[in-house]
Formats: structure tokens, C-alpha cells, sequence
């Protein structure tokens, strides 16, 4: 039974992403299935991550991942509602990896478990670090096709661009996108510094990744400021959250990879 309910959501979310990138192979009525699937999805997702804490499953990398595919689909479903089709194109296939990736890596816990097992600061972290990481995803999924789209339109090249939304509506959205991700990831350090002022003994400011996430959420807000105060929209807005996803990402692969730190799984 836990198996089947790790596969639904994958095999909807699947040929939600192929119905998207290649609509013209399940044509219309294919494409009317998808959100109704997506929706059917994400329920059945829910209630396995619903039942995997129910269980005594501590979170970690793998729950954290889950959880965020989660969101890019309820994502997914709200972007085809107001009919941004090409923004959920790029969204669909980020989902899938991110569900699958879950399911394939080893199970693992968080090194400050062992001093602070039980934590009900840990879901609160993770949920609202990886919440960030969804608007991030979403403001460098749009920044893509800003920057695409922008470039179709230097070369004076308009084949397809009618499906397109508006360079000002692409805009928009990434900014939203850009700010939904800084606040969640402003939450989501204050209550990892809330619970490691609170449950650890160790002295935790010297840990690396603590570093390069605040470097993280530094080049975030320097790109929101520079935005309101300075008025640069567009190109520059779409470079510095391409940019700074590539940092978030380096950050995440650092944490597993390179340094053993209080934020290394397994």
C-alpha cells in the first residue's frame, strides 16, 4: 500500500509533465485530464506524507524533497488556472525529478537529531526552507523563458511566441515568485536559529552551510532591492535569479558532498 502511493503521484505527475511539453501527442482532451490528474496527485501525495509522520518517520532530505515536488504541483495547478501554460510547461518536469529523487535517495537523518530528537522545530525548518526553494525554482523557471522569450524578440524571430505570456506578465511573475521564496527562506533561517539557540549546545555559527545559505538569502534581497529601489526589472531581474539558484543549488550539493557540517544526511 505504501508503495502505490509513492507511485500515483509519480505516474500523474509524469504525464502531467509529458502532456505539457508535448501536447500535440494526447491532444485536447489529453490536456483536460492533466489538472484533474495533478489535483488527484497531489492528494494521494499528501496523505502519504501525512501518513509517513503519522508513522514516527523522522524528516530529512528525502521527506524534505517530497514535500517540495508537493508544492510545485499545487504550484502547477494554480499557474494552468490563470493560463500560464508556458511558465507550468517548465514547472511539471521540475516536479517529477524532485519526486523521484526523493524516492531513489538513502533515507537519512539530520546530525542535530542526535542532540535534539523529536524536535518539533525541525519540520518547521525544513518546511519552510524547502517552501523557499519553491519560489526559487519558480523565479528561475521564469527567468528562463524571460530571457528566451526576450531573445526571440531581439532576433525579431516570433514563431510560437503567440503562445507566449508578455515579457511585463513574465516579469511580474518572477518577481512574485523571487519574493514568495526570500520570505519564506527569511522564516525559515530565523527558526533554524531559534531552534539551534535553543536545543544545541555546540556553537553552530561557524557551520558552513549556515554561511552560504545567509550568502544565499544576501544575494536574494540585494536582487529585490535593486529591483524596487533601483528599477531594474526585466534582464537583470531574470539574471540575478538564475544566478542565485545556481548558488542555492551549489549550497544544497555542498551540504551532501564536501562538508561534513550540522547539516549533512545520513
Amino acid at each position: 500500500m505504501e508503495r502505490l502511493l509513492l507511485v500515483l503521484p509519480l505516474l500523474a505527475y509524469g504525464y502531467v509533465a509529458f502532456a505539457y511539453l508535448l501536447p500535440g501527442v494526447v491532444g485536447e482532451r489529453g490536456l483536460e485530464r492533466a489538472r484533474p490528474l495533478a489535483v488527484a496527485g497531489a492528494l494521494v501525495h499528501l496523505v502519504e506524507l501525512t501518513l509517513s509522520v503519522m508513522r514516527g518517520h523522522r524528516p530529512g532530505i528525502s521527506m524534505a524533497l517530497s514535500a517540495t515536488a508537493l508544492t510545485m504541483v499545487v504550484a502547477w495547478v494554480w499557474l494552468v488556472r490563470k493560463r500560464q501554460k508556458p511558465v507550468a510547461m517548465l514547472i511539471g518536469p521540475l516536479a517529477v525529478v524532485l519526486l523521484g529523487t526523493s524516492e531513489v535517495i538513502p533515507e537519512g537523518r539530520v546530525m542535530p537529531l542526535s542532540e535534539a530528537a523529536g524536535s518539533a522545530w525541525l519540520p518547521v525548518h525544513l518546511g519552510l526552507m524547502f517552501s523557499g526553494l519553491v519560489g526559487f525554482v519558480l523565479s528561475f523557471a521564469v527567468g528562463v523563458l524571460y530571457l528566451y522569450v526576450r531573445g526571440r524578440l531581439k532576433q525579431k524571430d516570433f514563431r510560437q511566441l503567440g503562445r507566449m505570456p508578455s515579457l511585463e506578465t513574465l516579469d511580474r511573475i518572477q518577481f512574485r515568485a523571487t519574493l514568495f521564496g526570500f520570505v519564506f527562506l527569511t522564516l525559515g533561517i530565523g527558526a533554524g536559529g531559534a531552534w539551534a539557540a535553543a536545543t544545541m549546545d555546540r556553537p553552530w555559527a561557524l557551520d558552513p552551510i549556515v554561511w552560504f545559505t545567509v550568502l544565499t538569502w544576501l544575494w536574494y534581497g540585494i536582487a529585490l532591492q535593486v529591483r524596487l529601489v533601483a528599477g531594474w526589472r526585466g534582464r537583470w531581474s531574470a539574471l540575478f535569479s538564475i544566478v542565485g539558484f545556481g548558488g542555492l543549488l551549489a549550497t544544497l550539493a555542498l551540504s551532501q558532498i564536501l562538508f561534513r557540517s550540522w547539516h549533512t544526511y545520513g
